[in-house]
Parts: C-alpha cells; structure tokens; sequence
C-alpha cells in the first residue's frame, strides 16, 4: 500500500478481517473510488447501508462489508464458470 499512513493501513486490513466500523473515506481508498461513489453504492444497495452511529457519525460495520465482498467475488466466479463452460 503507497503512501498511507500506519493507522489507515490497520483501517483498510480491518476491512479484510472484517472487524470494527469504516468511514466513507476509508471505504473510498479500499475500492478505489471517491467518498460519493460509497455514498451512491449504499444508496443502488451495491454496497451495505451504513449505521448511524451517533448524531455526527455514520459508519458501516466491517462485518457487513466483508460478507458483501465475499458474495460479490463468489458471483464473479460463478459467472466466470458459467461462461466457460457453456452454462447460463
């Protein structure tokens, strides 16, 4: 991982182990993507709906996020399979 922080590195491999919360800043380094286009996922429900978790903080549990992603890598293959073997 360039140029990030020790304590962002933690953040991003709690993700991985699907421990504790993210923010929406976090999540958009781990995808790749800008801090809207998190947003945009929750809301089209690509990506888990984040918790409020106080009335300034809203944060998705790491859990969740893990899960999803596993899913996610297991439709790919699936798919993946499909196509290479004539299935549909």
């Amino acid at each position: 991982m360039a140029n990030i922080s020790e304590i962002e590195a933690k953040a991003l491999a709690d993700i991985d182990s699907g421990h504790g919360w993210s923010t929406d800043q976090i999540l958009a380094r781990y995808y790749s993507v800008t801090r809207k286009t998190i947003w945009d996922w929750s809301k089209q429900g690509k990506l888990p709906k984040p918790k409020k978790i106080s009335p300034n903080r809203t944060r998705w549990n790491n859990a969740e996020i893990k899960a999803h992603n596993e899913r996610v890598t297991n439709l790919k293959a699936n798919e993946f399979l499909g196509e290479l073997y004539g299935e549909s």
